[in-house]
């Protein structure tokens, strides 16, 4: 019988009221904007209250709205945590399995474990979405995520999310990213402040740039940004092609251009990228999802070079997780 609520028109109404508009709320459903706005209108009806007041800048909750938001929190955590309860104690290996996961990880050791599951879990219906922590998190928060791929720098990390469970399953030390014929590129490792006079290529508005922001200032300097791109691939390509350099995660160590850019560590510096698996907490885990727990970090400590082994135990409740997820899409 859960399987059978209709539970879109509250998810719309949640993430509308998380999101603060219709419009980042139907990115972060990945539907239309005229669905989302549907959705809600036929829950306004059914309620028989205005439950938003539209504006041309933002949208906020009428009274009415505010008592909704309440019991849509309960209503669909609630029936998320009961079906995978059921699950659970039915030892179920079908259904679905909703992961969000970030892009470099989904472009280097996801697709393995995926695999390994479906060996493991026919009947199970992976759904794999490519969403970086801003909006993996709202995903698992809401329930349309049951587990999501994270990272977290500790250099700007600010204090944990309760509702969150973390299992730490990697360490990503930074690395510098130069153009293979320039002098840096014959150094073992490079530290920051080396590179204050030369030219960047950034991430842009996110947490890796805010990261990389406050090394630059403890290292005594501004970066120097010629180019912002959150796509790795085409970071490395522009610092193969001379436009500057850049601080990678080794993870992406594989994307690096062969001949033309060289990686080297980074040297004397706090700057590194915690990746952990994120679910709600108090939720209770299927069978599938503890065993994509396990492959995940297993294939994060095998991938070759990137990641150094985190101390991880199947019951670690590391909740340094993702910080940011109050700034999603605005």
């Amino acid at each position: 019988m859960l399987a059978t609520i209709d539970t879109a028109r509250f998810r719309a109404f949640l993430a509308v009221a998380e999101c603060g508009s219709f419009t980042a709320a139907a990115v972060a459903l990945n539907i239309t904007q005229p669905a989302v706005s549907q959705h809600v209108a036929k829950l306004e009806r059914e309620v028989g209250a205005t439950l938003l007041e539209r504006s041309a800048r933002r949208v906020a909750l009428t009274p009415a709205g505010e008592v909704l938001l309440r019991h849509a929190r309960r209503l669909l955590t609630g029936l998320d945590d009961a079906r995978r309860e059921l699950a659970a104690v039915a030892r179920s290996d079908a259904g679905g399995l909703r992961v969000a996961v970030f892009p470099s990880a989904a472009a280097t050791f996801a697709p393995a474990v995926i695999a390994r599951l479906l060996a493991a879990f026919p009947k199970v219906n992976v759904a794999m979405s490519e969403l970086d922590p801003p909006a993996a998190v709202p995903r698992v928060l809401g329930g349309d995520a049951e587990l999501a791929v994270v990272y977290s720098y500790p250099l700007v990390s600010g204090p944990p999310d309760p509702r969150l469970v973390c299992e730490q399953i990697g360490v990503d030390r930074m690395a510098v990213a130069v153009p293979a014929d320039s002098v840096l590129a014959a150094r073992p490792e490079i530290e920051l402040a080396d590179l204050a006079v030369h030219t960047w290529i950034a991430p842009g508005a996110s947490a890796c740039r805010d990261a990389l922001a406050e090394a630059c200032r403890r290292a005594g300097f501004a970066p120097d940004v010629a180019a912002e791109t959150n796509d790795y691939q085409a970071m490395l390509r522009m610092v193969g092609a001379g436009v500057g350099v850049a601080v990678v995660p080794r993870l992406v160590a594989s994307m690096a251009p062969a001949g033309s850019v060289v990686l080297r560590p980074l040297a004397r510096s706090r700057l590194e990228r915690v990746a952990s698996v994120a679910y709600r907490a108090q939720a209770a885990l299927t069978p599938a999802m503890q065993l994509m727990n396990t492959l995940l970090a297993e294939a994060a400590q095998e991938t070759a070079g990137p990641l150094t082994s985190a101390a991880r135990s199947p019951n670690l409740h590391d909740r340094q997780c993702v910080q940011r997820h109050a700034e999603q899409t605005q």
